[in-house]
């Protein structure tokens, strides 16, 4: 979840093997490594994120996920409502 919306969905294998969202590879990049002699897994951290401060009257965008695999989804944001 970010910002309190699902951003996305699926098992854990899918969502620590395959991160789609920019939250959730930003999420996996932060946990700790058990063994420190061990490297830390690289995750790609391209990706905006929006920011928690909205104007006055702001009408948030229509939400939709995009199937990644059969039981994986993540958010996607359409344009107009």
């Amino acid at each position: 979840m970010y910002q309190g919306e699902i951003v996305e969905i699926g098992s854990r294998a899918d969502i620590f093997e395959n991160p789609q969202h920019a939250y959730t590879r930003r999420l996996l990049s932060a946990v700790p490594v058990p063994d420190p002699t061990q490297p830390r897994p690289q995750v790609a951290l391209n990706g905006d994120l929006a920011g928690p401060l909205k104007p006055a009257g702001y009408q948030p965008p229509q939400r939709q996920y995009r199937q990644i695999s059969q039981d994986h989804f993540v958010q996607i944001v359409c344009e107009g409502k």
